[in-house]
């Protein structure tokens, strides 16, 4: 039998790679991956910065809006007495013994509330530059600290027990530091006097003049569970340029130790002007539980004696952003994280006698 052989022959395969064009597919491809994710990183940055910016501003918004709607209610308060009753009630007594010029005065330039406006560059000096748009500045003043035992040992010194760590604390040694002494129909400030803290009990010495028969124990012993001590509290809000920093919304604290302003500590970056309005009662009296009552608004303070605490506060403020949007410091150089102008509305306690009482629109 004849044997059959088959035979096969075993081509090599050929090898074949990328073409070129495949290879620039792959390549255009592969960058406009790369653009594409760069791009995406890029945009998420930048939204991230400009959301960390108005968060700043709107934080630093904030903390200056409760600042100024708590002093604002707080202005001419000491006790229960009231710089605004000066105006309306002979009865009360009120004694600053301090220079009429000088910071802090009651009557300071001859307006007797608890809230000023106030030429700024008289009052801030030459370390502080005031925005020439805003050349006023907000003053607001009135008394912290809690007290109880006031006694006068003297026609020129009390003592008084108070609360550790607390405001009046703080007057400790401090000869500068202004201090009020009150009831609810009378006041006296002293701009100056030596005290000292002993535990809980305060001494304060030197009065000069002498105190009156209103807070003097030794003349009227029933006078002393009316009696109460307070720390003079003095904010000023201006808007300008401290020397070397930026321009901005600041605030100035009365100094206990030189009993003048303190250093300016900013509130809000990139404000460069205000706009104030201050609302006066037109329909005194509460006639009932619910009584609209309308304000009218002014741009300035009545400076009189007999001038009427304003009700309400107004303040509209202006940044150097587009269309005067308030920024975020330097560090914000555009205007995606600005922030649109800015009110602040407060209530003035002593301009507001009725306990419950509803605004209207404006009077004519």
């Amino acid at each position: 039998m004849k044997r059959q052989n088959n035979r096969y022959t075993v081509l090599p395969k050929k090898i074949t790679g990328f073409t070129l064009i495949e290879l620039l597919v792959a390549s255009a491809l592969s960058i406009i991956v790369l653009i594409a994710a760069g791009s995406g990183f890029v945009t998420t940055q930048k939204l991230s910065q400009v959301a960390k910016g108005r968060l700043q501003v709107q934080n630093d918004l904030r903390n200056a809006t409760n600042m100024i709607v708590r002093d604002a209610r707080m202005a001419g308060s000491f006790g229960c007495f009231n710089l605004a009753k000066t105006a309306t009630n002979d009865q009360t007594k009120l004694k600053d013994h301090g220079d009429a010029n000088e910071l802090g005065a009651l009557e300071y330039n001859n307006q007797n509330q608890g809230v000023k406006y106030l030429d700024g560059t008289a009052l801030l000096g030459s370390k502080f530059t005031v925005s020439t748009s805003s050349p006023k500045v907000l003053l607001f003043t009135y008394g912290i600290g809690s007290s109880s035992g006031y006694s006068s040992s003297g026609a020129n010194s009390f003592s008084v027990q108070i609360e550790k760590g607390g405001e009046l604390a703080e007057l400790d040694e401090q000869t500068k530091a202004p201090i009020i002494i009150s009831t609810c129909s009378s006041l006296e400030r002293f701009p100056s006097s030596t005290k000292k803290l002993n535990g809980s009990e305060l001494t304060v010495k030197d009065l000069s003049p002498n105190l009156s028969s209103d807070h003097d124990t030794q003349v009227n012993p029933k006078l002393q569970s009316e009696i109460s001590v307070f720390r003079q509290v003095v904010n000023v809000y201006a808007i300008g340029t401290p020397t070397g920093g930026e321009e901005g919304l600041y605030l100035f604290q009365l100094n206990l130790t030189t009993g003048k302003l303190g250093e300016p500590q900013l509130l809000l970056a990139g404000v460069t002007s205000w706009e104030l309005e201050f609302g006066y009662v037109q329909s005194p009296g509460c006639k009932s539980m619910q009584n609209d009552t309308k304000i009218k608004f002014v741009n300035n303070i009545e400076s009189n004696k007999t001038a009427l605490s304003p009700a309400l506060l107004r303040m509209k403020l202006k940044g150097s952003g587009g269309s005067g949007e308030v920024k975020s410091g330097k560090a914000a150089n555009n205007s995606e994280s600005d922030v649109q102008t800015y009110y602040i509305n407060a209530t003035i306690r002593g301009g507001n006698s009725c306990a419950e009482r509803n605004f209207q629109e404006d009077a004519n």
